[in-house]
């Protein structure tokens, strides 16, 4: 699964929104994403009330690296 997921963001661009993150992790509800962010430890910021994740953070989450 973690090698299909990195194959699926070369066509993303580097920082992420939550609905990006979404439909990588194939999920339905932004709120489950935001979920899964923040339970993985997985870095992100906020602009406002927009998340935004750098790809780099989520490649090294599925490749086993520190994401912080």
């Amino acid at each position: 699964m973690k090698s299909k997921n990195i194959k699926r963001l070369e066509n993303y661009p580097d920082i992420l929104s939550l609905e990006d993150v979404r439909s990588i992790l194939d999920v339905r509800t932004k709120k489950t994403a935001a979920r899964w962010l923040q339970n993985k430890g997985i870095f992100y910021f906020r602009v406002g009330r927009e998340y935004r994740i750098p790809k780099v953070h989520l490649v090294n989450y599925f490749m086993g690296l520190s994401s912080m």
